[in-house]
């Protein structure tokens, strides 16, 4: 995983990678991979930066190692016979059917089918020994970046803007620093810092991280906030569940609040919920939804009151 500003040097890292991988010795020598997926958000994309931008495969290739691109297949071949497949993210099922040794996967955190795309490169990437893929990407708070950040297999390094000064104009440095040197936008786009916490959000990952408990005490009263869509489809809004509870024994000054699970669904439809069908559900894990519930009353709230 390299994650890096902008113009730190991505996409020529990635190319670099994809040569390493497919070149042996000699310029007929075969190399480690045969069979490379590059994989960008859109197919023109593919071609134009990873392919044949200033720092893409082509630019970066000897004469006698240059692979040739035959645009109607979208493939490079180089002259050793290994081969690189360019594909679009917006179309992960074209990554069904073909397989892998190697893949190039660039800008993978602006991608909008990225689960999608990113689950169909993992079952592809099945050929020789130890198929090996990496993500060039400006960072972004999205699930699948941070899930392969966490993953134990991942080997991440991280580069801002700054350290490719040498090849950047000095014009576009400095009016960079003007206008976005300390602010939130700065950190993600020039420095490559990932950002998880919203901008002006109450509360933080690392202070939620800090106030968790292990077991809830015995609490006075439970509420379950129910704030559910108007529609049931994949792309609606969230149905937002949240079960809290307080300790309201004592003075003021003592009670406590916890929130004890976030049950929030996806794609489910809002009516019907009191019905026990195809609905918002009540939390799990056996834990009790007695006491009160808080249906949200914008667009569609009033169909909270069924549960």
């Amino acid at each position: 995983m390299i994650l890096g500003g902008r113009g730190a040097g991505k996409t020529r890292a990635g190319a670099e990678w994809v040569r390493a991988q497919v070149e042996g010795a000699r310029p007929l020598d075969p190399g480690a991979a045969r069979h490379v997926a590059l994989v960008g958000e859109t197919f023109d994309q593919v071609r134009e930066v990873m392919v044949m931008g200033e720092s893409g495969i082509l630019a970066c290739a000897p004469p006698d190692r240059r692979p040739r691109w035959e645009a109607t297949r979208r493939r490079l071949v180089w002259p050793n016979g290994a081969v690189a497949q360019a594909f679009s993210a917006q179309e992960p099922e074209n990554l069904r059917g073909p397989q892998f040794d190697a893949a190039w996967v660039d800008e993978l955190a602006k991608w909008k089918r990225a689960e999608e795309a990113w689950d169909m490169l993992q079952f592809a990437l099945r050929l020789g020994d130890l198929p090996r893929q990496v993500v060039t990407t400006t960072p972004r708070n999205v699930g699948v970046l941070k899930r392969l950040l966490a993953s134990p297999s991942t080997v991440s390094t991280h580069a801002p803007t700054e350290a490719n000064r040498a090849w950047l104009a000095a014009s576009f440095l400095e009016e960079m620093r003007a206008r976005y040197a300390g602010t939130r936008l700065g950190r993600q786009e020039l420095e490559g810092v990932l950002l998880e916490d919203a901008e002006g959000a109450l509360w933080s990952s690392r202070g939620l991280e800090a106030a968790r408990i292990e077991a809830a005490p015995d609490l006075s009263r439970v509420v379950v906030a129910v704030d559910p869509p108007v529609t049931g489809r994949a792309d609606s809004d969230a149905c937002g569940i949240v079960v809290a509870g307080a300790l309201t024994e004592g003075e003021p000054r003592d009670w406590r609040a916890v929130v004890l699970e976030d049950a929030t669904v996806h794609g489910r439809l809002a009516a019907g919920m009191g019905r026990g069908r195809g609905g918002c559900r009540t939390p799990s894990r056996g834990r009790p939804a007695g006491g009160r519930g808080q249906p949200g009353r914008r667009s569609g709230g009033d169909a909270a009151a069924a549960v």
